[in-house]
């Protein structure tokens, strides 16, 4: 659905301005992961993560699906935007743009997998 969405709304309006909207969507839904608990002592609280500040279960699956939403209609905005930039040198052959395009994105998310494993690990409490 958001892709039908983005699809009809790129041709009213240009590709960089519907990009800046998806980023926006996509800052609005990781709003709802951020936890302001995180920034004060719970050493001696007994109500650990339990505040209505807290990001229980509800607010996580939303801004997830929020902010992933958002995420992946830019992705196409971006690739539309690359493709009118990059010379048409790059444009042909095997590694032309969109393979690099692609690689880059694999390689952010596999980064990004390893960030949040190593958090989890350290436990940042």
């Amino acid at each position: 659905p958001v892709s039908i969405l983005s699809g009809y709304l790129s041709t009213s309006y240009e590709d960089r301005y519907m990009a800046l909207w998806c980023l926006s969507i996509t800052l609005f839904g990781m709003c709802f992961l951020f936890d302001p608990t995180d920034l004060f002592d719970h050493e001696t609280s007994y109500t650990y993560n339990e505040s209505p500040l807290s990001v229980g279960p509800h607010s996580y699956i939303t801004g997830s699906l929020i902010a992933f939403s958002g995420i992946e209609a830019c992705e196409s905005f971006v690739a539309s935007l690359m493709s009118k930039v990059v010379p048409s040198a790059l444009a042909q052959g095997t590694f032309n743009s969109g393979l690099l395009s692609t690689l880059v994105g694999t390689g952010g998310r596999a980064v990004g997998d390893l960030f949040i494993t190593c958090m989890g690990l350290i436990s940042l409490r």
